[in-house]
């Protein structure tokens, strides 16, 4: 009897080890990017270009799925239902500290490791180049006589933009209306085509109607110019204190192995000393955010904090 349970224990554990995944060899399978904004949008840029660099640092396929809504709860709902073995690997951004503020979220920052932060830029408030308003000052006064006759939109509800947005009313003392898209550049047609007056974007969604004059910007949420768009006035100049940027990044399930992470943060550290990568940044108007996995996943978590006040005071909390 005794012989016959060590046989089958031996038995157990031999099929155990073959059918356990090989993080020794990793990634020795094609790895999955999910992207939690709609196609041809900024974020999914960065995650595209990403997974063709890493792609070539890990000599294996990346494959990128767009899965947006929800300002990223419907890829975070698709990433948690996917084993924590690093070839799941999902999109983050400043808009993910949002959600995770929302009290009514599935998430926290403690589901995901933020493994690394790749781009930062600003918001800026963008008009057609026939928009009436020729500064922020003049949309500022519209929107204080009537805010409901002016539609003002962007990316996603309770996120990022609305956010600025949500600071530049309290700096003017008025209430207006937002305009949720799925993806920047759903904004910038919509703003195109008429259907909002204004938008809140990253100018990197409307790099092609900027460089043709097609948009225009009234202000950017830097400290000081962007080096970008020197000619653009601040939102802190025109005298409303709104000074905010907004990351994009990757992140892992929570129990994803320290091999694994250790892997993808140093295909990474190589794709961003790649001058090739450097050049992509400069033409997309990207500036870099130079964080380790503890300081990314602090970064998000106080961003979570500082968020919540915005959800309560919009009801949306």
């Amino acid at each position: 009897m005794k012989t016959m349970i060590v046989r089958l224990l031996f038995i157990f554990v031999g099929i155990f080890v073959l059918n356990a995944p090989s993080m020794a060899n990793y990634p020795d399978k094609p790895i999955r990017f999910i992207c939690t904004s709609a196609a041809g949008s900024p974020l999914d840029l960065m995650m595209r270009t990403l997974a063709q660099f890493l792609g070539k640092e890990l000599k294996q396929t990346i494959v990128v799925e767009n899965r947006p809504g929800g300002t990223g709860a419907v890829g975070m709902a698709n990433a948690m239902n996917s084993p924590a073995d690093g070839y799941t690997v999902i999109s983050a951004t400043g808009s993910t500290s949002f959600l995770m503020a929302d009290g009514k979220s599935a998430y926290t920052a403690d589901d995901f490791i933020f493994i690394r932060g790749l781009q930062t830029e600003p918001s800026a408030m963008a008009v057609r180049k026939d928009s009436q308003f020729q500064s922020l000052s003049q949309l500022v006064a519209a929107l204080k006589k009537n805010p409901d006759q002016i539609s003002v939109g962007g990316y996603a509800t309770a996120g990022f933009h609305q956010y600025s947005y949500y600071r530049l009313q309290q700096a003017a003392g008025f209430k207006g209306v937002w305009v949720p898209f799925q993806g920047g550049n759903q904004a910038v047609l919509a703003l195109m085509g008429n259907h909002i007056q204004a938008a809140a974007i990253t100018p990197s969604s409307a790099l092609p109607q900027l460089r043709s004059g097609e948009i225009r910007l009234l202000a950017i949420s830097t400290a000081k110019r962007d080096a970008f768009f020197p000619d653009v006035p601040t939102f802190k100049e025109q005298g409303y204190d709104v000074v905010e940027t907004l990351w994009r990044g990757v992140m892992v399930k929570k129990g994803t192995p320290a091999a694994v992470i250790k892997v993808l943060t140093d295909g990474m550290d190589k794709v961003e000393a790649d001058p090739e990568w450097k050049k992509f940044m400069t033409e997309n108007v990207q500036s870099s955010l130079d964080m380790s996995v503890a300081q990314m996943q602090k970064h998000v978590e106080d961003e979570v904090t500082s968020r919540r006040k915005f959800l309560q005071d919009i009801g949306a909390k």
